[in-house]
């Protein structure tokens, strides 16, 4: 079973993480549950949204007020840092498979930028109006988003460690020494923004990042990366799908990341689109992301048992991985 518990960190605006481990027993945790004590708040604006209901029970295997299992060591912790504008536990498919193998997954709000942020209080924030009409053109509002985010990745690993010192609940269970950060979409850019910085993490998984975001200015960086861009890797796939500036901007990002993340690996799922590593497509009844989900997954257990559960980095991060996850090269082709 999975456990889920909920601390906040008082700062402004304050930040709440959801915690999610190993556990037994405990209650139940299902669909609008997950929004407690906001159920009614959460209902209406998902449904204002169209969304069906009935389709936010992604797992069955989560619960709340369970015993978490103890290890020896502890479990190597994954932070997680959420695209824009999506609540921060709508990753229940990638979590629900994580978890189960031996991790412990910590997921951080995004307060007035997700489409809602709920506290254990009841106080429940909706999408500040300067981030529901931020234009994908105007950069200088991204980058500010960007270094926001990066930042409180660190702000929240500092509360890890106190937690894991004095928490009644959770004090022991993070093992610190091996902590790997996953981002998806401005989540991604963060973690690794996060990552080139902050030597506590060891590893990051960047889920279809947002590329164009990020400033290199000649620093490269060898953490060990795994990046999981969709299906449409290419110049020619993205300006299908967006505008060709950003399309453009996105795939010289890309080749900037190429070059100078000396750690590295790259890969796209086939089937896969942008928001398809979260909850929402599953949200609106497609179940295609139940198989990217499982896939992703793949990618990243393989990943971080290479990384963190070795005694030393290897030389290459060459994996072994499904027909599904495609290696590509700075261009986006196949490989």
């Amino acid at each position: 079973m999975i456990g889920r518990t909920i601390r906040v960190l008082e700062q402004n605006p304050r930040l709440a993480i959801s915690i999610f481990y190993p556990s037994t027993g405990g209650s139940p945790l299902r669909g609008l549950d997950l929004y407690a004590p906001c159920q009614a708040e959460a209902a209406s604006l998902l449904r204002e949204m169209g969304v069906d209901l009935e389709n936010l029970n992604v797992t069955d295997e989560l619960m709340t007020s369970g015993t978490a299992v103890t290890k020896v060591g502890a479990w190597p912790t994954v932070l997680l840092s959420p695209g824009f504008g999506i609540e921060r536990d709508m990753y229940l498919g990638i979590i629900s498979n994580l978890v189960p193998k031996g991790y412990i997954i910590v997921t951080i709000s995004a307060p007035y930028e997700s489409m809602f942020t709920v506290y254990p209080d009841g106080s429940f924030i909706i999408q500040g109006k300067d981030m529901s009409e931020l234009k994908s053109s105007d950069y200088n509002g991204w980058y500010l988003l960007l270094e926001s985010r990066s930042q409180l990745i660190s702000v929240v690993l500092e509360y890890i460690d106190t937690l894991n010192r004095s928490d009644p609940e959770l004090a022991g269970l993070f093992d610190l020494g091996n902590v790997a950060a996953v981002g998806h979409s401005l989540g991604g850019a963060a973690v690794l923004e996060a990552a080139k910085l902050d030597n506590r993490i060891k590893a990051a998984i960047l889920l279809d990042p947002s590329f164009h975001l990020i400033r290199w200015d000649g620093v490269t960086s060898s953490v060990p990366v795994l990046v999981l861009r969709q299906e449409a890797s290419t110049y020619e796939a993205l300006a299908a799908i967006t505008n060709e500036k950003i399309a453009f901007d996105y795939l010289e990002g890309q080749r900037k990341a190429f070059k100078a993340l000396k750690n590295s690996s790259l890969y796209r799922i086939n089937g896969a689109k942008h928001m398809s590593f979260s909850d929402v497509p599953l949200h609106y009844g497609d179940l295609h992301a139940v198989q990217v989900h499982t896939v992703t997954v793949e990618a990243m257990t393989v990943f971080m048992e290479r990384v963190l559960q070795s005694d030393h980095l290897p030389q290459t991060l060459a994996l072994q991985l499904s027909g599904t996850v495609v290696p590509i090269n700075c261009e986006g082709d196949p490989i």
